[in-house]
Protein backbone atom coordinates (compact mmCIF):
# COMPACT_ATOMS: atom_id res chain seq x y z
CA UNK A 1 0.00 0.00 0.00
CA UNK A 2 0.77 3.63 -0.58
CA UNK A 3 2.10 5.87 2.13
CA UNK A 4 -1.56 7.58 2.04
CA UNK A 5 -3.37 4.58 2.53
CA UNK A 6 -2.97 5.12 6.26
CA UNK A 7 -3.25 8.64 6.17
CA UNK A 8 -6.25 10.08 7.96
CA UNK A 9 -4.78 14.06 6.20
CA UNK A 10 -3.45 13.28 2.79
CA UNK A 11 -6.73 13.37 0.76
CA UNK A 12 -10.12 15.07 0.56
CA UNK A 13 -10.80 18.20 -1.78
CA UNK A 14 -8.30 20.61 0.09
CA UNK A 15 -5.67 18.32 0.10
CA UNK A 16 -6.31 17.98 -3.99
CA UNK A 17 -5.84 21.68 -4.34
CA UNK A 18 -2.61 21.82 -2.83
CA UNK A 19 -1.67 18.61 -5.07
CA UNK A 20 -2.56 20.47 -7.95
CA UNK A 21 -0.99 23.65 -6.93
CA UNK A 22 2.76 21.84 -6.62
CA UNK A 23 2.50 22.99 -2.99
CA UNK A 24 2.76 19.30 -1.85
CA UNK A 25 5.76 18.96 -4.00
CA UNK A 26 9.67 19.63 -2.59
CA UNK A 27 8.87 21.68 0.81
CA UNK A 28 9.45 19.66 4.02
CA UNK A 29 8.15 22.62 5.80
CA UNK A 30 4.95 23.30 4.13
CA UNK A 31 3.08 23.52 7.23
CA UNK A 32 5.37 26.57 8.52
CA UNK A 33 4.76 28.18 4.96
CA UNK A 34 1.40 27.43 4.91
CA UNK A 35 1.27 28.68 8.24
CA UNK A 36 2.32 32.11 7.89
CA UNK A 37 0.71 32.57 4.45
CA UNK A 38 -2.82 32.36 6.37
CA UNK A 39 -1.80 34.51 9.38
CA UNK A 40 -0.66 37.35 6.68
CA UNK A 41 -4.03 36.97 5.01
CA UNK A 42 -5.90 36.95 7.53
CA UNK A 43 -3.90 39.51 10.19
CA UNK A 44 -1.80 41.92 7.48
CA UNK A 45 -4.82 43.51 6.00
CA UNK A 46 -6.94 43.66 9.35
CA UNK A 47 -3.66 45.57 10.50
CA UNK A 48 -3.50 47.90 7.33
CA UNK A 49 -7.29 48.74 7.48
CA UNK A 50 -7.33 49.25 10.91
CA UNK A 51 -4.32 51.64 11.05
CA UNK A 52 -6.34 53.46 8.63
CA UNK A 53 -9.31 54.12 10.64
CA UNK A 54 -7.61 54.89 13.82
CA UNK A 55 -8.65 51.69 15.22
CA UNK A 56 -4.81 49.74 15.18
CA UNK A 57 -3.26 50.75 19.03
CA UNK A 58 -5.25 50.61 22.17
CA UNK A 59 -7.24 53.00 23.33
CA UNK A 60 -9.71 54.11 26.31
CA UNK A 61 -13.61 53.38 26.21
CA UNK A 62 -12.82 51.51 22.58
CA UNK A 63 -11.79 47.99 21.92
CA UNK A 64 -8.70 48.45 19.30
CA UNK A 65 -7.60 45.38 17.04
CA UNK A 66 -4.45 45.07 18.96
CA UNK A 67 -6.68 45.25 22.05
CA UNK A 68 -8.68 42.75 21.06
CA UNK A 69 -7.55 39.33 22.74
CA UNK A 70 -10.12 37.12 20.85
CA UNK A 71 -9.19 37.93 17.12
CA UNK A 72 -5.16 37.82 18.43
CA UNK A 73 -5.73 34.49 19.84
CA UNK A 74 -7.90 33.05 17.20
CA UNK A 75 -5.92 34.38 14.14
CA UNK A 76 -2.61 34.95 15.36
CA UNK A 77 -2.07 31.47 17.74
CA UNK A 78 -4.48 29.19 17.07
CA UNK A 79 -4.81 29.63 13.58
CA UNK A 80 -1.33 28.48 12.84
CA UNK A 81 -1.30 26.37 15.90
CA UNK A 82 -3.80 23.67 13.89
CA UNK A 83 -1.72 24.17 10.78
CA UNK A 84 1.56 23.38 12.63
CA UNK A 85 0.07 20.41 14.36
CA UNK A 86 -1.34 18.66 11.43
CA UNK A 87 2.00 16.62 10.28
CA UNK A 88 2.91 15.57 13.40
CA UNK A 89 -0.99 14.26 14.51
CA UNK A 90 -1.23 12.57 10.59
CA UNK A 91 2.30 10.68 11.76
CA UNK A 92 0.81 9.17 14.54
CA UNK A 93 -2.30 8.50 13.13
CA UNK A 94 -0.81 7.05 10.34
CA UNK A 95 1.92 4.67 12.44
CA UNK A 96 -1.27 3.32 14.40
CA UNK A 97 -3.01 2.76 11.35
CA UNK A 98 -0.22 0.59 10.11
CA UNK A 99 0.14 -1.21 13.63
CA UNK A 100 -3.57 -1.61 13.52
CA UNK A 101 -3.11 -3.51 9.69
CA UNK A 102 0.10 -4.93 10.45
CA UNK A 103 -0.13 -6.50 14.39
CA UNK A 104 -1.63 -9.58 15.55
CA UNK A 105 -4.62 -7.68 17.11
CA UNK A 106 -6.76 -9.28 14.09
CA UNK A 107 -6.78 -12.95 13.47
CA UNK A 108 -5.92 -13.85 9.29
CA UNK A 109 -9.03 -14.93 8.88
CA UNK A 110 -10.99 -11.58 9.81
CA UNK A 111 -8.50 -9.39 8.13
CA UNK A 112 -10.92 -8.92 5.43
CA UNK A 113 -13.21 -6.68 7.40
CA UNK A 114 -10.28 -4.91 8.97
CA UNK A 115 -8.92 -3.71 5.46
CA UNK A 116 -12.84 -3.32 4.06
CA UNK A 117 -12.98 -0.83 7.37
CA UNK A 118 -10.08 0.97 6.11
CA UNK A 119 -10.79 1.16 2.68
CA UNK A 120 -14.59 2.79 3.67
CA UNK A 121 -12.60 5.50 5.95
CA UNK A 122 -10.40 6.31 2.96
CA UNK A 123 -13.14 6.63 0.76
CA UNK A 124 -15.04 8.91 2.83
CA UNK A 125 -11.88 10.77 3.28
CA UNK A 126 -10.96 11.08 -0.20
CA UNK A 127 -14.58 12.37 -0.70
CA UNK A 128 -15.16 16.10 -1.99
CA UNK A 129 -18.31 16.47 -0.19
CA UNK A 130 -17.61 16.45 3.36
CA UNK A 131 -14.84 19.18 2.52
CA UNK A 132 -17.68 21.22 0.56
CA UNK A 133 -19.84 21.19 3.46
CA UNK A 134 -17.21 22.28 5.77
CA UNK A 135 -16.51 25.38 2.77
CA UNK A 136 -20.17 26.16 3.12
CA UNK A 137 -20.28 25.82 7.09
CA UNK A 138 -17.55 28.30 7.48
CA UNK A 139 -19.42 30.96 5.59
CA UNK A 140 -22.75 30.10 6.85
CA UNK A 141 -22.88 32.52 9.75
CA UNK A 142 -22.13 35.19 7.51
CA UNK A 143 -25.87 34.86 5.77
CA UNK A 144 -27.01 33.81 9.01
CA UNK A 145 -26.30 37.35 11.03
CA UNK A 146 -26.79 39.32 8.22
CA UNK A 147 -24.06 41.45 9.22
CA UNK A 148 -21.20 42.20 11.70
CA UNK A 149 -22.37 41.19 15.24
CA UNK A 150 -20.39 43.85 18.27
CA UNK A 151 -18.05 41.56 20.02
CA UNK A 152 -18.96 43.11 23.37
CA UNK A 153 -22.06 44.97 24.03
CA UNK A 154 -22.04 48.27 24.65
CA UNK A 155 -18.45 48.65 23.85
CA UNK A 156 -17.47 50.04 20.55
CA UNK A 157 -14.36 48.01 18.45
CA UNK A 158 -12.98 48.30 15.42
CA UNK A 159 -15.04 46.49 13.05
CA UNK A 160 -18.07 48.80 13.25
CA UNK A 161 -17.96 52.55 13.54
CA UNK A 162 -21.04 54.95 13.45
CA UNK A 163 -23.29 51.46 12.86
CA UNK A 164 -22.03 50.78 9.93
CA UNK A 165 -19.19 47.30 9.16
CA UNK A 166 -15.50 49.03 8.72
CA UNK A 167 -13.45 47.76 5.86
CA UNK A 168 -11.16 46.31 8.76
CA UNK A 169 -14.58 44.24 9.82
CA UNK A 170 -15.45 43.27 6.61
CA UNK A 171 -12.17 41.82 5.62
CA UNK A 172 -12.08 39.90 9.13
CA UNK A 173 -15.92 38.43 8.41
CA UNK A 174 -15.25 37.26 4.67
CA UNK A 175 -11.98 36.28 5.12
CA UNK A 176 -10.33 35.61 8.51
CA UNK A 177 -13.31 33.90 10.22
CA UNK A 178 -13.81 31.50 7.37
CA UNK A 179 -10.46 30.61 7.30
CA UNK A 180 -10.57 29.57 10.92
CA UNK A 181 -13.66 27.80 10.56
CA UNK A 182 -12.70 26.26 7.74
CA UNK A 183 -9.34 24.72 9.37
CA UNK A 184 -11.45 23.99 12.53
CA UNK A 185 -14.19 21.76 10.70
CA UNK A 186 -11.07 19.88 8.76
CA UNK A 187 -9.47 19.08 12.24
CA UNK A 188 -13.29 18.15 12.90
CA UNK A 189 -13.93 16.03 9.99
CA UNK A 190 -10.55 14.03 10.97
CA UNK A 191 -11.58 13.41 14.17
CA UNK A 192 -14.44 12.24 12.92
CA UNK A 193 -13.50 10.26 11.00
CA UNK A 194 -11.08 8.45 13.90
CA UNK A 195 -14.07 8.50 15.92
CA UNK A 196 -16.26 6.23 13.11
CA UNK A 197 -12.96 3.93 12.56
CA UNK A 198 -12.78 2.96 16.58
CA UNK A 199 -16.26 2.83 16.99
CA UNK A 200 -16.89 0.15 14.57
CA UNK A 201 -13.35 -1.84 14.75
CA UNK A 202 -14.66 -3.86 17.63
CA UNK A 203 -16.86 -5.41 14.80
CA UNK A 204 -14.23 -6.58 13.04
CA UNK A 205 -13.14 -8.42 15.73
CA UNK A 206 -9.90 -8.09 17.38
CA UNK A 207 -7.82 -10.78 19.60
CA UNK A 208 -7.14 -8.92 22.67
CA UNK A 209 -4.08 -9.93 25.16
CA UNK A 210 -5.66 -9.17 28.81
CA UNK A 211 -2.02 -9.87 30.31
CA UNK A 212 -0.49 -7.41 27.55
CA UNK A 213 2.29 -5.16 29.26
CA UNK A 214 0.43 -1.66 28.31
CA UNK A 215 -2.26 -2.56 31.07
CA UNK A 216 -5.20 -2.42 28.13
CA UNK A 217 -4.87 -4.95 25.88
CA UNK A 218 -2.98 -4.59 23.33
CA UNK A 219 -5.13 -1.21 22.37
CA UNK A 220 -2.59 1.31 24.58
CA UNK A 221 -0.85 2.74 20.72
CA UNK A 222 -4.27 4.32 19.81
CA UNK A 223 -4.38 6.07 23.00
CA UNK A 224 -1.38 7.55 22.03
CA UNK A 225 -2.33 8.37 18.79
CA UNK A 226 -5.55 9.64 19.78
CA UNK A 227 -3.80 12.19 22.31
CA UNK A 228 -2.83 14.14 18.98
CA UNK A 229 -6.50 15.67 18.78
CA UNK A 230 -5.64 17.67 21.68
CA UNK A 231 -5.00 20.27 19.99
CA UNK A 232 -8.36 20.80 18.95
CA UNK A 233 -8.91 21.66 22.69
CA UNK A 234 -5.79 23.86 22.89
CA UNK A 235 -6.97 25.67 19.68
CA UNK A 236 -10.49 26.41 21.67
CA UNK A 237 -8.89 26.82 25.20
CA UNK A 238 -6.58 30.08 23.47
CA UNK A 239 -10.31 31.35 21.95
CA UNK A 240 -11.60 31.08 25.11
CA UNK A 241 -8.69 32.69 27.25
CA UNK A 242 -8.96 35.59 24.74
CA UNK A 243 -12.45 36.28 24.98
CA UNK A 244 -12.24 36.30 28.63
CA UNK A 245 -9.44 38.73 28.47
CA UNK A 246 -11.65 40.96 26.43
CA UNK A 247 -14.20 40.43 29.23
CA UNK A 248 -11.87 41.32 32.36
CA UNK A 249 -10.42 44.22 30.34
CA UNK A 250 -13.72 45.81 28.90
CA UNK A 251 -16.42 44.87 30.95
CA UNK A 252 -14.26 44.16 34.47
CA UNK A 253 -15.30 40.93 34.90
CA UNK A 254 -13.53 38.98 37.67
CA UNK A 255 -11.94 35.28 36.63
CA UNK A 256 -14.24 34.21 39.70
CA UNK A 257 -17.08 34.78 37.72
CA UNK A 258 -15.77 33.40 34.82
CA UNK A 259 -14.46 30.09 36.50
CA UNK A 260 -17.52 28.07 35.18
CA UNK A 261 -17.19 28.70 32.17
CA UNK A 262 -13.62 27.49 32.28
CA UNK A 263 -13.75 24.64 34.36
CA UNK A 264 -16.49 23.62 31.83
CA UNK A 265 -14.95 24.24 29.10
CA UNK A 266 -12.02 21.83 30.95
CA UNK A 267 -14.51 19.17 31.81
CA UNK A 268 -16.61 19.23 28.61
CA UNK A 269 -13.80 19.05 25.87
CA UNK A 270 -11.77 16.58 27.89
CA UNK A 271 -14.41 14.77 28.03
CA UNK A 272 -16.02 15.06 24.03
CA UNK A 273 -12.39 13.77 22.94
CA UNK A 274 -11.72 10.99 24.88
CA UNK A 275 -15.24 9.93 24.03
CA UNK A 276 -14.44 7.72 20.94
CA UNK A 277 -11.73 5.71 22.82
CA UNK A 278 -14.61 4.67 25.21
CA UNK A 279 -16.10 3.04 22.38
CA UNK A 280 -13.91 0.35 22.57
CA UNK A 281 -14.41 -0.47 26.80
CA UNK A 282 -17.04 -2.83 26.13
CA UNK A 283 -14.48 -5.46 24.20
CA UNK A 284 -11.62 -4.71 26.83
CA UNK A 285 -13.94 -5.50 29.51
CA UNK A 286 -14.97 -8.73 28.09
CA UNK A 287 -11.40 -9.22 27.26
CA UNK A 288 -10.55 -8.71 30.90
CA UNK A 289 -13.42 -11.01 32.53
CA UNK A 290 -12.78 -13.62 30.53
CA UNK A 291 -9.27 -13.87 30.68
CA UNK A 292 -9.81 -13.75 35.13
CA UNK A 293 -11.98 -16.26 34.77
CA UNK A 294 -9.52 -18.68 32.63
CA UNK A 295 -6.33 -17.95 34.82
CA UNK A 296 -8.69 -18.41 38.52
CA UNK A 297 -8.88 -21.74 37.04
CA UNK A 298 -5.60 -22.38 36.29
CA UNK A 299 -4.19 -20.00 39.49
CA UNK A 300 -6.60 -22.89 41.49
CA UNK A 301 -4.70 -25.89 40.44
CA UNK A 302 -1.52 -23.94 40.72
CA UNK A 303 -2.13 -23.13 44.39
CA UNK A 304 -3.46 -26.60 44.57
CA UNK A 305 -0.35 -28.19 43.77
CA UNK A 306 1.87 -25.38 45.43
CA UNK A 307 0.01 -26.21 48.52
CA UNK A 308 0.28 -29.57 48.09
CA UNK A 309 4.19 -29.60 47.81
CA UNK A 310 4.65 -27.15 50.46
CA UNK A 311 2.78 -29.78 52.86
CA UNK A 312 4.86 -32.43 51.98
CA UNK A 313 8.19 -30.22 51.91
CA UNK A 314 6.94 -29.56 55.50
CA UNK A 315 6.47 -32.96 56.66
CA UNK A 316 9.87 -34.04 55.56
CA UNK A 317 12.02 -34.07 58.53
CA UNK A 318 14.59 -36.29 56.78
CA UNK A 319 16.37 -33.48 55.55
CA UNK A 320 15.61 -34.04 51.96
CA UNK A 321 15.00 -31.39 49.17
CA UNK A 322 12.94 -28.26 50.49
CA UNK A 323 10.81 -26.61 48.56
CA UNK A 324 13.11 -24.13 47.63
CA UNK A 325 15.07 -26.56 45.71
CA UNK A 326 12.34 -26.82 43.00
CA UNK A 327 11.38 -23.96 40.31
CA UNK A 328 7.59 -24.47 41.79
CA UNK A 329 7.96 -20.98 44.26
CA UNK A 330 9.24 -19.14 41.28
CA UNK A 331 6.46 -20.47 38.98
CA UNK A 332 3.87 -19.72 41.43
CA UNK A 333 5.29 -16.10 41.51
CA UNK A 334 5.46 -15.39 38.17
CA UNK A 335 1.73 -16.56 37.59
CA UNK A 336 0.64 -14.37 40.56
CA UNK A 337 2.19 -11.53 38.69
CA UNK A 338 0.27 -12.38 35.89
CA UNK A 339 -2.49 -12.24 37.02
CA UNK A 340 -2.09 -9.30 39.40
CA UNK A 341 -1.58 -7.43 36.15
CA UNK A 342 -4.53 -8.99 34.38
CA UNK A 343 -6.59 -7.25 36.96
CA UNK A 344 -5.03 -4.23 36.95
CA UNK A 345 -5.63 -3.98 33.59
CA UNK A 346 -7.81 -1.37 31.97
CA UNK A 347 -11.03 -1.04 30.28
CA UNK A 348 -9.83 1.81 28.37
CA UNK A 349 -7.87 2.02 26.11
CA UNK A 350 -5.60 4.65 27.58
CA UNK A 351 -3.21 5.42 30.69
CA UNK A 352 -3.48 8.39 33.26
CA UNK A 353 -0.75 9.96 31.13
CA UNK A 354 -3.14 9.74 28.02
CA UNK A 355 -5.18 11.80 29.93
CA UNK A 356 -2.90 14.29 31.23
CA UNK A 357 -1.93 14.92 27.64
CA UNK A 358 -5.50 16.14 26.85
CA UNK A 359 -6.05 17.63 29.59
CA UNK A 360 -2.61 20.11 29.84
CA UNK A 361 -3.42 21.84 26.14
CA UNK A 362 -7.21 22.62 27.36
CA UNK A 363 -5.68 24.29 30.51
CA UNK A 364 -2.43 25.18 29.32
CA UNK A 365 -4.00 28.74 27.58
CA UNK A 366 -6.41 29.63 30.19
CA UNK A 367 -3.09 30.25 32.69
CA UNK A 368 -2.18 33.86 31.40
CA UNK A 369 -5.67 34.46 33.07
CA UNK A 370 -4.66 34.25 36.51
CA UNK A 371 -1.55 36.77 35.76
CA UNK A 372 -4.67 39.19 34.43
CA UNK A 373 -6.29 38.77 37.60
CA UNK A 374 -4.03 38.75 40.34
CA UNK A 375 -0.46 40.55 39.90
CA UNK A 376 2.55 38.03 40.39
CA UNK A 377 3.57 39.36 43.77
CA UNK A 378 -0.29 38.41 44.58
CA UNK A 379 0.19 34.61 43.15
CA UNK A 380 3.35 33.77 44.42
CA UNK A 381 2.03 35.20 47.68
CA UNK A 382 -1.19 32.17 47.31
CA UNK A 383 0.96 29.54 46.24
CA UNK A 384 3.11 29.40 49.13
CA UNK A 385 0.00 29.84 51.18
CA UNK A 386 -1.36 26.39 49.85
CA UNK A 387 2.35 24.92 49.69
CA UNK A 388 3.30 25.81 53.38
Amino acid sequence: MSQDSYSLMRGGLVHRLLHASGALHGSRRLSWWLAALLVAVTLLPLVGLASAQGMLLPRPHAMALLGDYATLARLLLALPLLVLAAPRADALLHSALRQLSQASLVHPRRQPRLQALLATIRRLRDSRWPELACIVLAFLPLFVQGGVVSLLSGVPDWRTEGGATTPAGHWYAWVGMPLFRLVMLLWLWRFLLWAMLLARLPSVGLTLHAEHPDRTGGLAFLGVAHERFSMLGAAGALVLSGACLNHMTYLDASLYSLRHLLAGYVIGVTLLLLAPLVLLSPILIRARRHALCRFSALGSRAAAAFDQRWRAASEDTAGSESLLDHNDASAFADFSAVYQGTASMSVVPFTRWTLLGMVLPAVAPLLPLALVAMSVDDLVAKLAGMLI
